[in-house]
This record gives C-alpha cells, sequence and structure tokens, in this order.
C-alpha cells in the first residue's frame, strides 16, 4: 500500500537517472499529454548543465515518483525559485507535492533567502490549493501565473520564531484556499496576508505584493505596521508615512526605528521609544524616478524602515511606484515610412496631477522628422489621458530618440513642469541606425532589427516586412555552473556604430557570479536579412578561469524545419510544430537549421565550427567552452548566424553557410520506407516501415493495402517505437504503389508508398546500325546517332509516350532541326550545332546508391566544332530496371576544356506524346488556383511545374509521372497546337579536367493521377557508381 511514510526526499544522483526518465514518460497527462521521450541519457545530460542549486526527487521503494528543482529566480533579486515541480500520476494525493515543496521551503530559509517562486498555467487549479497551503500566493496579472513565497522571510524574523518553534506554521495556518489570485486591494497596493491560530495563540503578517516586504506583524503581544498615503507617488514631494506600534501586553516594549535615504527614496529617520500601550510616528519621505520604469517582474522601489522590538529585528517595506508630475508617449500607425513622406503621429499624454491641467508639449528640433508645430498645447483631465494627433514630414530613416520638455498648469494655477523621453523607430531601406525606448534597444539596417529587452537582456531578430514572429534568443549564461544572473541585470553600456557594410549593436555585461568577467555582445545587422553575433568574454579580474562556458540559447518555431542528418535533411511537411524535445540533436550532422510559413517567411540558424549545437531543455541552444581565460585576457566566439528571409529554400542556406557540400536528400518527418530500400525483386519479402525522425513514440494501427491484400499492424504506447514495420512479399515484377493509413487517438494519416519490384527477364540492349533499343520486358526506348542526339521514343504495351518524327528530324513549331524525345541541351548550343558533332553510343550498367544495376545506354556528344564548349563531353544516360515500368535520365558533362565553366545551364527536354491526338494528351500539374489540367495542341500555354508532373491522355489509364530532381533551378512547360513540352532547367560548374553531375529525371509509367507531394526517388543517385 502506496503511504507517506514510505516516500523519502532525497537529492538527485545520476544512479537516478532511469527512473527520473521512466517518471517523466508516465506522467505526460500532468503537462497537457506531450509525447517527448526522455531517457537516463537525456536526465543525466540535462542535470549535469542545469541551474538547479537542488534538485530533490521523492522516492518511493527505489522508484522516483516526485521531481523538485530548486534555482536562483532568474527575472528578479531576492529569491530562489522552483522551475519544475512534478508528481507521478500515479501518486499523487498522497502528498508528496507538499513534501517537496516544504523541502524545498526549508532550503531556502536554510541559505537566508527571504521568498521562493514558481509560475503555473492559469488551469493548474488542482494545486492552487497545495501552493496556497504551503505560503504562495497567487499574483492577479494578465501576462503571468505567478506565486510567490514569503515563509522564507517570516521564518527568519527573529520576534516570531517563538510561535513557530512552539506550532508548526503549515497545519496552524488558516489563510483561504480559494481557486483564484489572491491580495486585498487599497490605495493602489495590494497586499497579501498570512494566519496562523492555535488555541488562543495567533499571528498575523502581512505583505506588499510590489516591495516584497513586510507592512504588518500582529501577535497577542503586540502589532506593528506601516502606512504609505499611495502606491503611486509624485517625484520630489513630500509624503507622510506612519509607523504604529500596539502595545497589548502589561509590560512595556523597547522600540527603535531607523529608516535610511536610498537612490530613489529619501528618508531620514532614526527614533528610540518605550512603548507602553500606542506608539506612532510620521516621517517625510520624497522619491526620484528611476531611469527604467518598474516593471511587475521585479521589486519595485521600496520606503520602509528596520524597527526593533525588544532588540528583535522586524524590517517593514512598502513597494511604490515613484512617476513624473506627467507622461507623453508618441506612436504610428502607420507601418511603413519613406523620407519625404508626410503624416500623422500621436502623442499620447498622461497628467499624474490630481486637478485638471494645461500641458504645453514642446516638441524638439532633429534630423529625423519635422514637426508641423513645434509645440501643441492639450488640456487633460486630473489623472487623465488624452491623445494628439500631431502632422508631421520624415526627413529621413532613423530613430527619434529625444527628451521632450512640458510645461503645465491646473486649473487651481499650480505651475508645473517635467521632462520626458519619447522614441520611435522609422525603419526602410539603407536606414541604418539604433536607439531606445523605456523597455529596450534597437537596431536596424533597412527593415531587419535586433531587440534587446533591457530587464532580462533577451534578444529579438526579425523584419518589420515579415509576418512570422522574430527569432527569439534568450539571456546568454556563463558557467559552470551555469548562472542565471544576467537575466535580471541591465546591460552597464550599449553602443551603436555604423559600419559601410552593417549596423553594429554592441551590449555590456558585468558578471558577479564569476568575479571580473565581462560579456560583451556584437549584433551586425546586414542589408539582406544577415545577422551575425559575436560574443567576446573579457577577464578584467586577479583571477584566471579555467573551463569556462558561455551558453547562448535560442527559442525558434520550428515550422517546416529542415534539419541536417547523415543521410539527408530532415523536412518538416507536417502541419505539426514540433517541440525542441523532438528534435534528435545527436543526429545533426551539420550546423544549421532552417524554418519557414506558410507565408513564404524564412529563418536560417546556423553556429560556428566551435560551439556546440544541443538541446537545452525546451531550449535549442549554442554552447562555447574555454578551456582557459587568464587574468587580463579576451577571448572571442562566433559568429552565430541568422538569416530573416536571407534564402528562399535550405539548401541556399546550407551553401551560404558550409559552402557546396554533398547533396543531401530531404527526409519527411513522417514517412512510410522500404527498410531494404525503393528496388527489390519479385519474391522477396520487403519490410515496409512508417517510421517519424522525431523522439516520440508512434503508437496506433497502421494498414497497407497492396495489390489487392490489406496488411495490420499495431504498436501501443508501452513499446516505445518511432516505427513501425509491416513485411510484404511483392509477388509481380513492375511499379507497386502501397497505400496506407495510421490511426490513433490524437491524429490520423493517409499515404503512399512506393516499391520497383524487378522480375528476372534481363534488361536487353540491341543495336541495328545506327539504331539502339533497349527492352526491360515491360517497356523500351530507342536512340538513333543519325536522326538527333537524344532518346527518341519510349514505348509501353504498345503505346508510344514520347513525339518524335523518325527517321529525319526537320522543323517543327519554334525549332528546327527539331527530332523530339528526351535530350539534354547545353545553353548556347543550337540543334543545327549540336548535330555537327561526333555522338557515340554505347551499352552501360550502372549502380545506385544502394547497389542496385540499372541498364541502358549513354549517349556521348564529344564538341570539337563548336567554339564556346569545344573540349566537353556531354554524356546522355537512361537506365531502366527488368520488368519495371521505370526510366531514369541523367547527365554528366565531361570538362576537358582549357577554361572553367561557371554557373552555365543546361535543360533537360522531354516532348511529350501519349496519345496519337496530340489534343487529348494532358499535363496535370500542382497548383493552388483552381485549373488542374492543360491539354496540349489546342492553344499556346506556358506553365509552371512542380517537383511532379502527370502525363496522360483521355484514352487510356496508364499514365506517366515524370519527378524532377530537387537540384533543379526551376521546371515548366509548354504547349501549343503543333508541341508539348516538359522541361527542367539546371546549374552546371566544372573547371578544367572535372565532371558535372546532372541529378537524375525519372518517369515511371502506372495509373497515376494526381502529381506526387512525396516520394523517395530523388534520394536514388548515380555518381561515383
Amino acid at each position: 500500500m502506496k503511504t507517506l511514510e514510505r516516500v523519502s526526499i532525497v537529492e538527485y544522483e545520476d544512479k537516478y537517472a532511469a527512473s527520473v526518465a521512466k517518471m517523466w514518460n508516465e506522467s505526460r497527462d500532468n503537462w497537457g499529454g506531450d509525447a517527448v521521450v526522455t531517457t537516463a541519457e537525456d536526465v543525466i545530460e540535462k542535470e549535469a548543465k542545469s541551474t538547479n542549486l537542488h534538485l530533490f526527487l521523492a522516492v518511493v521503494e527505489g522508484e522516483v515518483v516526485g521531481y523538485c528543482g530548486l534555482s536562483e529566480y532568474k527575472e528578479d533579486t531576492g529569491a530562489l525559485y522552483i522551475p519544475l515541480l512534478n508528481v507521478h500520476p500515479g501518486y499523487q494525493g498522497l502528498k508528496i507535492g507538499k513534501r517537496l515543496l516544504l523541502q524545498a521551503i526549508d532550503k531556502t530559509v536554510e541559505y537566508g533567502w527571504p521568498r521562493l517562486d514558481l509560475f503555473t498555467w492559469p488551469g493548474n487549479t488542482k494545486a492552487v490549493p497545495l501552493y496556497k497551503k504551503c505560503g504562495f500566493f497567487w499574483e492577479d496579472r494578465d501576462d503571468a501565473t505567478h506565486l510567490m513565497n514569503f515563509m522564507p522571510q517570516v521564518l527568519q524574523i527573529e520576534a516570531l520564531k517563538p510561535f513557530f518553534e512552539k506550532h508548526d506554521w503549515y497545519s496552524t495556518s488558516v489563510r483561504p484556499l480559494e481557486i483564484k489570485p489572491d491580495g486585498t486591494r487599497d490605495r493602489g497596493f495590494t497586499f497579501y496576508e498570512y494566519r496562523w491560530e492555535d488555541g488562543e495563540e495567533f499571528v498575523r503578517v502581512q505583505f506588499e505584493r510590489t516591495g516584497r516586504g513586510v507592512t504588518l506583524i500582529e501577535t497577542n503581544d503586540w502589532r506593528v505596521e506601516m502606512d504609505v498615503p499611495d502606491f503611486k507617488l509624485l517625484e520630489n514631494k513630500d509624503y507622510p508615512v506612519t509607523y504604529r506600534v500596539e502595545n497589548y501586553t502589561s509590560e512595556p516594549l523597547e522600540m527603535s526605528l531607523f529608516g535610511k535615504t536610498s537612490t530613489l527614496v529619501r528618508e531620514n529617520l532614526d527614533e528610540e521609544a518605550i512603548v507602553k500601550s500606542h506608539w506612532s510616528t510620521s516621517s517625510s519621505v520624497q522619491v526620484q524616478v528611476p531611469d527604467q520604469e518598474p516593471s511587475p517582474w521585479k521589486t519595485h522601489p521600496v520606503i520602509g524602515a528596520d524597527l526593533m522590538i525588544n532588540g528583535e529585528r522586524i524590517p517593514l517595506r512598502t513597494g511604490v511606484f515613484p512617476l513624473q508630475a506627467g507622461k507623453v508617449d508618441v506612436r504610428t500607425v502607420q507601418r511603413h515610412w519613406r523620407p519625404k513622406q508626410k503624416g500623422t503621429l500621436y502623442l499620447d499624454v498622461e497628467s499624474r496631477m490630481e486637478a485638471r491641467a494645461v500641458l504645453t508639449i514642446k516638441l524638439p528640433h532633429q534630423k529625423v522628422l519635422q514637426w508641423a508645430d513645434s509645440s501643441v498645447n492639450v488640456e487633460v483631465e486630473g489623472k487623465g489621458r488624452t491623445t494628439i494627433p500631431v502632422s508631421v514630414e520624415l526627413l529621413k530613416n532613423g530613430f527619434l530618440n529625444e527628451v521632450v520638455e512640458v510645461d503645465g498648469r491646473t486649473e487651481d494655477g499650480h505651475a508645473f513642469s517635467f521632462r520626458t523621453k519619447i522614441g520611435l523607430a522609422f525603419p526602410g531601406f539603407g536606414g541604418k541606425f539604433g536607439g531606445d525606448t523605456d523597455t529596450d534597444w534597437y537596431g536596424y539596417n533597412g527593415p531587419y532589427f535586433v531587440k534587446v529587452e533591457k530587464r532580462n537582456q533577451m534578444v529579438s531578430v526579425g523584419s518589420v516586412r515579415s509576418k512570422e514572429d522574430p527569432l527569439l534568443l534568450l539571456t546568454p549564461k556563463i558557467g559552470h555552473p551555469f548562472s542565471e544572473e544576467f537575466s535580471k541585470k541591465m546591460a552597464t553600456a550599449v553602443e551603436y556604430i555604423e559600419l559601410a557594410e552593417a549596423f553594429v549593436m554592441k551590449t555590456s555585461l558585468e558578471s558577479e557570479s564569476f568575479p571580473g568577467i565581462l560579456l560583451n555582445s556584437y549584433y551586425k545587422i546586414y542589408g539582406d536579412g544577415l545577422v551575425e553575433i559575436h560574443h567576446e568574454l573579457i577577464n578584467n579580474g586577479e583571477k584566471d578561469y579555467e573551463n569556462l562556458h558561455l551558453l547562448q540559447p535560442v527559442f525558434p518555431k520550428y515550422k517546416a524545419l529542415a534539419l541536417p542528418e547523415r543521410d539527408g535533411v530532415v523536412i518538416g511537411t507536417e502541419a505539426l510544430i514540433p517541440y525542441t524535445e523532438y528534435l534528435r540533436e545527436k543526429d545533426l550532422s551539420e550546423r544549421w537549421l532552417y524554418t519557414t510559413n506558410r507565408a513564404g517567411d524564412t529563418f536560417g540558424i546556423a553556429w560556428p565550427e566551435e560551439a556546440t549545437g544541443r538541446k537545452d531543455d525546451w531550449r535549442f541552444a549554442f554552447e562555447y567552452k574555454l578551456d582557459r581565460l587568464s587574468s587580463g585576457s579576451k577571448n572571442c566566439h562566433g559568429p552565430i548566424q541568422i538569416g530573416v528571409n536571407v534564402a528562399s529554400h535550405w539548401s541556399e542556406w546550407r551553401e551560404l553557410i558550409i559552402g557546396e557540400g554533398e547533396f543531401l536528400p530531404e527526409k519527411p518527418v513522417f514517412e512510410m520506407v522500404p527498410k531494404e530500400g525503393l528496388v527489390s525483386k519479385a519474391g522477396q519479402e520487403v519490410t515496409h516501415s512508417f517510421r517519424s525522425l522525431l523522439t516520440p513514440y508512434l503508437y496506433g494501427e497502421l494498414t497497407v493495402e497492396n495489390d489487392g491484400n490489406s496488411y495490420r499492424k499495431e504498436a501501443k504506447r508501452e513499446d516505445g517505437v518511432t516505427a513501425i514495420d509491416v513485411p510484404i512479399i511483392h509477388e509481380r515484377p513492375g511499379f507497386a504503389a502501397l497505400f496506407g493509413t495510421f490511426r490513433s487517438e490524437g491524429r490520423n494519416a493517409d499515404f503512399l508508398s512506393y516499391q520497383l519490384v524487378q522480375g528476372d527477364q534481363k534488361v536487353n540492349v540491341s543495336q541495328k546500325e545506327d539504331r539502339w533499343m533497349v527492352d526491360n520486358g515491360t517497356l523500351t526506348f530507342t536512340a538513333s546517332t543519325s536522326y538527333f542526339p537524344g532518346f527518341y521514343s519510349l514505348f509501353h504495351q504498345g503505346r508510344e509516350f514520347l513525339h518524335h518524327q523518325y527517321p529525319e528530324a526537320g522543323p517543327r513549331s519554334w525549332w528546327n532541326p527539331w527530332g523530339g524525345g528526351l535530350r539534354y541541351v547545353l545553353d548556347g548550343v543550337s540543334p543545327f550545332s549540336m548535330m555537327k558533332e561526333e555522338t557515340k553510343v554505347e551499352s552501360i550498367t550502372k549502380e545506385d546508391q544502394d547497389g542496385n544495376d540499372w541498364t541502358g545506354i549513354c549517349m556521348a556528344t564529344t564538341f570539337h566544332e563548336h567554339e564556346k564548349m569545344k573540349g566537353l563531353t556531354l554524356k546522355q544516360y537512361a537506365l531502366t530496371l527488368p520488368e519495371v515500368p521505370v526510366v531514369a535520365v541523367y547527365a554528366e558533362i565531361e570538362q576537358g576544356a582549357p577554361r572553367t565553366f561557371a554557373a552555365e545551364n543546361i535543360t533537360l527536354e522531354a516532348f511529350l506524346k501519349p496519345d496519337e491526338n496530340l489534343s487529348s494528351c494532358f499535363a496535370r500539374v500542382p497548383t493552388e488556383g483552381v485549373f488542374h489540367t492543360y491539354y496540349a495542341g489546342v492553344e499556346e500555354y506556358e506553365l509552371e511545374s512542380g517537383p511532379s508532373v502527370v502525363i496522360g491522355s483521355d484514352e487510356r489509364s496508364d499514365h506517366l509521372m515524370m519527378v524532377h530532381p530537387e537540384t533543379r533551378k526551376l521546371s515548366e512547360m509548354y504547349m501549343n497546337q503543333d508541341v508539348f513540352l516538359a522541361a527542367s532547367v539546371h546549374e552546371w560548374s566544372a573547371s578544367s579536367q572535372k565532371v558535372a553531375v546532372v541529378e537524375p529525371t525519372f518517369f515511371i509509367i502506372g495509373e497515376h493521377e494526381e502529381p506526387w507531394k512525396h516520394h523517395p526517388f530523388h534520394r536514388i543517385s548515380f555518381k561515383g557508381k
């Protein structure tokens, strides 16, 4: 029987890693049913690099059933933090969560910290009573579900220790446990109150939310409190602050009170008294407005004093919001501005005065825009707001970053003035500039920007013209162990540097966790959307540092993700947006990522060779390692590169980062693939595997239909698989199309898979005079050197698919001579010139990447006459498999000329005619419009084609699928009354004595209805074989 007595709370050790992983995998329902699969290795790696000070585990009979981390709070000073709390669903209701929370509170008290914070989500209502019973208060905020626990501070107040040494604070707490945010609002303040009772004894403690401090304590013997007149206080104005002491006993209390001045609060208070029954005093306080407006994420400026009762210290603190007499913000509703453009800005004006006032706003002269009027007058109600439209003309793209002087007079004649800062960016093409607002620093180059949040150093990289949210880089960390210190620090310096080629924003952060270390971050923004980030670590201290690490987390949205692995690029073709935990980081083969959205906005991400790209919990991160950073030395790292709409395809981003690498085929995240390869033999068993390239397990029912047979396989979550295998024997040779479905509790999928099944008949290559024919038992294709340098005929079951006029080439439509059929055309070489050169044909067998033999012919044309191409040999291959209705066509260019060819084009032309009547021949192309099928022989069409196209006729069910390689520049079609042309253009480059290869195009005959969205043919390659 599971009982609380059998639960032990222990510190994490690696020996618990497997059990921790098991707990997480069985706790998915606690976290929205996520499908993340955690391994022991994942746990060990994560905890080794964690920022936790402690990790408490609840263990029952050797099994981990609860998890509670304890770290320093990254958003604010003066608090520890519980980043993650979990109890196994099978052990909930046994007070394990309570044990873990109390352990965290005890450790916080032991360290001397005053507060313990945590975040949850609004729907986690079942945990709220536990949190409140353990001392947490739920803040009433719109931007986060944040809870604060002041019990560590309560337990450290000397005057209250006698009560808590006698009574258990958890069991004697009598505060209400309502499922709603806490707090009593009064004059702008929010107060939280604890109360404990045991018999006749009680303790009551009140905290103010923003100052995180005690404002009232009451016991059976005495009561102390402080009172501030309002939460929002005007600067440089005197306010009375009252302190009171009530003595409920007959013994006098010795009392002293001491308040001190800070940079934002001026209060001089130093009093002593003997309190017999009641005592109070008031002091005059003034506040100053801080450089940055107080944030709900951080402790506000406080007014307070240390009160001593019989020698025991009680710190009294109240948070306030210092204000100027008013505030002016400038805003625009116009998205894009250009120089010399006239428009309207809006001044949002706020008065903090009690009475109605008239404000005169003096608009400063500067170089960014011209105000229509140099000043404006506006009447504002007491503590009211208004907005004023102001006409302007933009002089140049830049940052309006000015101090505005405002004079005011209330209706009762009181004069006042204040100065307020306004900031607004006007980005545009060619504009390079920087500036800041109350909350952020900005750097711009054209429409591209980098934004750095002042409060936590989070960085956003994006474009004002993009429909996608900016890419978020989280606060950098120095370790080991990694410190969260920079998340609650403002940069000590920010510098803007304009270069000829880019705009640079530099921020500087001084470390306290690693004394003497200065982190400089350089954000270099290019005008084409590339942003390079360099980090510089400088050791200004006396201590040498060994084995120092720098971590830069990033949070991409993995929409249509492209992720390089050893044998291809994983492509996110699904609507599913993976989480970082879903990625197989150890399979990463190159140092880049790429994402895009449906609107075409793209983000490329890359990291330098010196860095490691890895998971960082729910984030991705780049980690640098320094073996040594000596006193007085510095070390530069980077760049991390981010491309905002720099590359329209992952291959372009890859080439930009690593140069021209080996071709990588695309692999969909989910796909049905034959384990033994795309090519097999009749009678051979082939394992067709429905697999995922993400870490979550596949579970559900898989059904595969093939040749009239149905195969079913079921996998359960506990099976722990990412692939479901179905063995199938293909009895007949040919082209096999398998239809499959996958059904699970959460999603359904339909898919097609393909298999090229070879028969026993050999491919026969025959020659009669200059006419070469290849017969694989189901189709034939033919070439003739005296007719035309290409493959002019493709016959299948008595039916021709290509258009030609063998035996003599001649004029047709726009071409002369025209031979039709299939051929590769070098740019700048006319058909006449091609026919002047010598062409030879030979029988050939090539191996694909899996070792399968493809047999056919090679037409080799060596250029002796053509001035530009002299010395080149163009080899055109047409290959097939025994009894399979497929032809692979590709080209090689042997560059024997004593020159270099760069960025040249070669075009594959396929003249098609799958029926005697050209007007009944059609092309079915992928489209987002309403027309999907076009007929030749009717009128002139020029069509953009996709990766594949279906070629057919109305008279037959067998159609031709033409599959273009991914490496093509473009694919297109042309139709008129005389011809039906499908073409693809490829780029090639080669220095002397090198060979350029054009990837194969496939022609597959079968009962095709629609162009393929996904297929495995781009993985077939004959290079190097």
